[in-house]
Order: structure tokens, then sequence, then C-alpha cells
């Protein structure tokens, strides 16, 4: 299966877009298509590479003039700056027609004048209506436009049949301009281009181009400047600004083999960092990427709005020939219902609906980005409003995972040295919060030539063969597989059991903090809906209650083995409402985040794991981040209902008031445009939230 992007010019019509995509769609070998018409992107999933021809030969019989473009030639496309000739033309169309009032003596001449004058203003919709008529998809708004301007001509109301048509044209402007404002204002908030670099050659400092930066490669960065790529710091010390990638307000201190990401603002220090990740594969083209692909995962309700579109044009039609025919049976003036199903036609374009809708969902994902919030598609930014149940692992999620020794239980006090040294060779190379706080708190000469075998089993334990002698690392389950009895009076004592050549020397308890915000941000959820609030530990059943009861969470379960944990998920979403949100600190919980309805990674910014894994990454570790995201889908939500009721509603109303002979085909154009333009402005108030 090849999956291929595109870029896609002169697109100006958002009802025109869905029938692009359904049309590419019937091609042989195609599997999916997906056109965002907000950034005007194509996607396409097929057998094998469609030919570019061919798209272009789909796409310029829907709507005439526009081009698709390979994803890799887009950069070399510059075209110069112009007047769009269609400008020129309704320029010329509208002299043209103002010239005929001096004609009125010489009918012929003036009637050629007009017909001229509304051909030239006209021709882009006519062309592409008629070039549309070969096909069963022909009913689009070009096609509503022709049959309303042709019917105001038949009328002789010609001053309003061009008025029809350059109306329109204004309000296409409008609409392509109200939309690419805030996609370009989303974009600003959320991507920090940078061209060059100042790389160090020996006691050398160039500028070269960031796209030739290899890693491994020590490059500058001096106060004041945005880090242009992932690294590690090898020389100075500052404050970095990441609120731009995390949300988080507070400057971060960095000093010598502290790791930045690509994005950071530096603060007042000099600093020199070795590069890790080229820029392709930096922490904010990772999240670029995110975004940007975040609109080919549509919600129910973007995907109800483009199937309501495609019968809703048709439905519209039958209906003003009705409007047309049944009252002239009844005995009623052709003219007069003539004029009233053309308003009626006009009115009717969906454009407000399929314009809005997905720009409403493009601009809360851009929001939740620029707060450090990833949604992975607007189907998880539009489902995560609806969760009543939320389940939290405990270590690194609800506590700080940064483990501080709390107490060392040797069996005598002849085995606490050995104990603690075991414990230190054990854990010298595992990456598990204990074994940092192991390897942070205690010290031991080691030489790493005497390791024989070396063996870690995730969630249960580390085996380790040492110069000769076996030694245990891990719960009291884990030494109980190798036919070690732990006594009850050990068992509840510490997390870390630690036996040498079968003998049982002791354990370790180590404690961390439960986050500080959490209970306010747990009020906020429950304030917004949600209902149950659970937790899953490893931890013994003490460690996880007093957790548990700090947070006044509703219930939990310990002693949990990774594997356990799934059925425990698994257990929690048979008995509570879907859907059920999971979240975890993407570590070790990559099983739980995928089986869950809506999988939740905190902190994570450097971890690919849970970036992939995860359908929501909170690029902090703050409490509140939940609450926030939650809160934007809520908002989002209001938005996208607003804009249903507020398009549907106006659009209704003016059909009734242009059925009962309350209107014109002007005020009916207008407000075809201006409830577009409304809904628009309505979805870009989400970015001021």
């Amino acid at each position: 299966m090849v999956k291929k992007e595109y870029h896609i010019e002169n697109l100006h019509c958002a009802s025109c877009s869905t029938k692009i995509a359904n049309e590419i769609g019937t091609l042989s070998g195609v599997h999916s298509v997906n056109l965002d018409y907000i950034n005007k992107r194509l996607t396409i999933e097929s057998i094998s590479e469609s030919a570019l021809e061919r798209l272009n030969q789909i796409a310029d019989k829907i709507e005439p003039g526009v081009t698709i473009h390979s994803k890799e030639d887009v950069e070399s496309i510059r075209p110069a700056p112009r007047i769009e000739r269609k400008w020129i033309l309704i320029g010329a169309g509208l002299l043209i027609f103002a010239m005929a009032s001096l004609f009125s003596m010489n009918p012929v001449l003036r009637m050629l004048l007009i017909i001229t004058a509304y051909i030239i203003v006209s021709n882009k919709v006519l062309l592409s209506a008629l070039r549309k008529m070969t096909s069963l998809r022909f009913m689009d708004e070009h096609f509503l436009m022709m049959i309303a301007s042709i019917g105001a001509m038949i009328l002789g109301e010609y001053s309003e049949a061009i008025a029809v048509m350059v109306l329109y044209e204004i309000g296409q402007t409008l609409e392509a301009y109200s939309v690419n404002r805030s996609r370009k204002a989303i974009q600003r908030s959320v991507s920090y281009k940078i061209e060059t670099v100042h790389i160090k050659n020996g006691a050398v400092i160039e500028d070269i181009p960031i796209a030739r930066v290899a890693v491994g490669q020590v490059i500058q960065v001096y106060p004041g400047e945005r880090i242009p790529l992932d690294g590690e710091i090898v020389k100075g010390e500052s404050a970095v600004d990441t609120s731009s990638m995390t949300g988080e307000s507070e400057p971060m201190f960095v000093g010598i083999s502290s790791s930045v990401c690509a994005g950071y603002l530096n603060g007042s220090g000099l600093i020199e960092l070795k590069v890790v990740h080229a820029e392709a594969d930096s922490a904010i083209s990772r999240i670029m990427t995110l975004i940007d692909s975040a609109t080919l995962q549509k919600s129910k309700t973007e995907l109800f709005i483009t199937q309501f579109a495609r019968y809703y044009t048709p439905i519209v039609v039958f209906l003003a020939v009705a409007i047309f025919v049944i009252p002239i049976l009844l005995g009623g003036s052709a003219s007069v219902w003539f004029s009233r199903s053309l308003i009626f036609l006009i009115v009717s374009c969906p454009c407000a609906l399929v314009i809005s809708i997905p720009l409403s969902y493009y601009i809360g994902i851009g929001l939740a980005a620029k707060k450090g919030i990833i949604f992975k598609g607007s189907s998880f930014l539009d489902a995560l409003r609806k969760v009543k149940t939320m389940v939290f692992d405990k270590t690194g999620t609800l506590t700080t995972g940064k483990l501080e020794i709390e107490a060392i239980n040797p069996v005598t006090e002849e085995y606490r040295d050995a104990l603690l040294h075991a414990a230190f060779i054990c854990e010298h190379a595992s990456s598990h919060p204990i074994a940092v706080a192991i390897k942070s708190h205690l010290s031991f000469p080691m030489d790493t030539g005497l390791i024989e075998s070396y063996h870690e089993y995730p969630g249960k334990g580390i085996e380790v063969h040492y110069s000769g002698t076996r030694m245990l690392s891990g719960s009291s389950g884990f030494l109980r597989d190798y036919g070690i009895t732990v006594s009850a009076q050990f068992i509840d004592k510490g997390q870390l059991h630690i036996a040498v050549n079968d003998t049982y020397y002791g354990c370790i308890s180590l404690e961390d903090e439960v986050r500080s915000g959490l209970i306010d941000a747990f009020d906020r959820l429950r304030q917004m809906g949600v209902s149950h609030l659970s937790m899953l530990s490893g931890d013994k059943q003490m460690k996880a209650h007093k957790v548990a009861d700090a947070l006044a969470l509703d219930a939990y379960k310990s002693d949990l083995l990774p594997e356990h944990k799934l059925t425990a998920l698994q257990s929690i979403m048979t008995q509570h409402l879907r859907p059920v949100a999971y979240i975890g600190d993407g570590l070790n919980d990559a099983p739980v985040l995928t089986i869950s309805d809506i999988g939740i990674a905190m902190g994570e910014i450097g971890n690919q794991a849970s970036i992939e894994t995860a359908d929501i990454v909170l690029l902090n570790d703050k409490p509140e981040q939940l609450a926030n995201a939650y809160s934007i889908s809520k908002a989002t939500h209001r938005i996208v209902i607003q804009n249903i009721v507020l398009a549907l509603g106006i659009k209704v109303l003016v059909m009734i008031l242009g059925v009962a002979g309350w209107g014109n085909l002007w005020e009916a154009v207008i407000a075809d445009v201006g409830v577009t333009i409304l809904a628009v402005f309505n979805a870009m108030r989400l970015s001021r939230l």
C-alpha cells in the first residue's frame, strides 16, 4: 500500500473538495482518500501511486482551474504576484453592463451587451457547471448559481442576475480569506521555522542551513534565540522558556547534560549543545507532523456533514422545483413562484457547514497544540468530551515518579551493606523509576566485566549473575518464582526485595509524592462531567490506598502486573459508560493505552513510543493539562453545534421568507455568503480561549 500526499491550488469551493475526493476514491486500486480543504492537502492511500495527470483531470473537471502538485514540488511553486484574472473579467463585465444602459433605444444591441456582460462575469461558474453536467455529480453550488442567475435573466431581472454572480465571487474570496487567515494564525502559533544554525567547527562559529546539520555536531544558541534542534547541552547554562511546546509557563533551568528540544526559547545564557536529532526527526517536527495528520482522523460530525452535503443539493433542487410547480398547478403566477424558487436555490448552498465544521476542529487542535496538548485527530478531540470515566496509572502520572528511599529493611543488620550492594548491581542498567532512585541514592564499586548474565523482567524484577553470585531484585512474587520465601513481616515493608544465592536479604521501601494540583484538576473534571476517577497500580495495597485516599478517587486496584492492568481496564470498560480514557506516563503503559477507548500520555515530549501509542499527548506533566484538554474538547463541540444551528437556522429562515415573498435574489446571496463568514468567524473564536 502506497501513501502519497499532494498539495492543491486554486480550490475555492468547499463542496467541490468533497466531490473531488469522492471521484478520486472511485479510481482502481485506491484504498482511501482524504482531502483537507482547510490546508489544501490531498492524501491518497492506494495499491500504486496514482497518476498525477489523472488526478488533475478529475479536479479540473469538478472545479476548473484547480491543480494538484506532488508535495515534493510545492516548494518550487512560487506564483508571481498578480491581480486574479477573474477580477479583471468581472470589472470588464460590469463596465459592459453599464454601457448597455446607454443603448436603451436599440433593444437588440442592449440585449447583446447584457448577455455579453453576464457571460463574462459568470464565465467561471458557468464553465464549471456545464462541464460537470456530463457526470451524475453535477448538483453543487455552481449548478445552483447557474440555474438561479439564468432564471433571473429569463425573468428580465438583468441587474440581479449579474449581481448574484458578482456577490457570489466576492463571497468566495471573503470565505477563502477568512479560512486562510485562521489557518495561518494557527500555524504561526505552533510552528517555528529556523533557517540557519550557528555551527561550531573548532574555535570557529559559522552559520549554515539547518538542513545541513548532522547528528553529533555542536551548535551554539545565543540568548533570546529559539533552540533549532534537539540536543544535549555540553557547555553553558540558561533558563529556557518551554511554553511554546509544552504550555508550561515556568522557565526550565538547564545546564551541562540537560536535554533540550527544538522550539524552546533560550533565556539569558549562551549555550552549546550536541545535536541528537536531525531537523526532520526533531520534537517540533514530530509535533507538526501530528498536527498536520490530525485532519485525517475525522470526527463523526465531520463525516456526517460530508455525507449530508452529498445528498443535500439534489434534495434542495427537488424542493425548488416543487416550490415552482405546485403553486402554478394551484393557479399561482409562474413568474412570482419561479423567482421565489430561485431565492430558495441560492440560499440553500451548504458551504457554511462544509467549511466551518472542519475549520472548528482544526482550530481546536491548533489551540490545544499551542497549550502543549496534542490531539492526533479531530475524532479524539470530539470523543474526549464524552468521557465519563478516567483511569490513571499511579507512578509517574498521579505521582511525580521521582522515588526517594524511605526505609532500608534488612533481615539482620549484618545484611544491610550486602543488601544495598546487591540492589545497586541489579538495578545499575535499568531505566525503571525504582532503578533511577537506587542509582541516585547509592554508590558502590562495581566491575561490569564481572557480569556473567543480566535479565530484566518488566513489572517483576531483575536477575543478575555477578562474579559467580546470583542476585535477584524485584517484587516478593518475583522472588517466590525462584523458590525464595518472603516472610509476612517483610512483604508490605517495601517494593524492592533482594535475594543473593537463594538467601533473602531484606527489602527497600521507596516513596514518591502525589503531584500538586491534582485535586483542583479533578474538581474541574468532575464539574465538567467526569463522574468516575480510578487508579491502576503495581504497588502494594497499602501504598496504593494512601494515594487513592489523598486524591479522593472513586476506586483503585493494586498489586497489578502489566498484563493484569489490561484485564483490569477491560473490566472497567465493561462496567462503566464508554468511552473510557486511560492516562499513563507513556513509558510502560503502551499496551493499556492501546486497548483503551482514548489513550492519553503525560509529559512525554521526547518519548517517541508514547507519541506513537497514545491518542492524546500532554507535553508536560502538569495535572491541569488534562482538565485543559477536556475543556478544549467541550468548547470545540459547543462551537460546532453553534455553527450548525447558526447555518441551518438562518438558511431555513431566509428560505421561508423567500418562499413567502419577503426577499429578493440580492438578499439571498448576501444571506448565503454572510452566514458562511459568520460561521467561520465563530469558529475563529476558539483561538482566543
